[in-house]
């Protein structure tokens, strides 16, 4: 049985690098940690139109070209939580997202050697790794 539901957006930019947030230490999953933006598909919702929402309420944009990746599912702390992934082009600057970002306590581009020193949650890491493999 799914305990959770969520959707995650991966942003890209012309050189591949990912846009990730970095949570902060109260946050409800991954504390501290570097992650998608995103979160839960609320009821009567798509896993696109939640990918939709979270970029607008998380970093104040609409997106455009967003196309469906893949659908994972975990089991973390004994509960199934399935996590689908979105990609599109990263169009704003990162400046400007900064300014703009209202969840977190940071973003960042990085490319996959960059990732690999960074503090991210082992299931996050595999879908980055697929991500960067692809």
């Amino acid at each position: 049985m799914i305990i959770r539901r969520c959707s995650g957006i991966a942003l890209r930019d012309k050189d591949g690098k990912v846009l990730l947030q970095h949570r902060t230490s109260d946050a409800p999953s991954d504390p501290n940690c570097w992650t998608f933006f995103g979160g839960t598909i609320e009821g009567g919702e798509t896993p696109e139109e939640a990918a939709r929402r979270e970029a607008k309420e998380e970093l104040g944009i609409e997106l455009k070209n967003l196309k469906f990746f893949k659908k994972y599912r975990f089991s973390l702390k004994n509960k199934i939580s399935e996590l689908v992934i979105f990609t599109a082009p990263l169009t704003i600057s990162i400046e400007q997202l900064r300014k703009q970002q209202k969840e977190g306590q940071g973003l960042g581009l990085f490319s996959l050697e960059e990732l690999k020193k960074l503090k991210i949650a082992d299931h996050i890491m595999a879908i980055l790794k697929d991500l960067f493999n692809r």
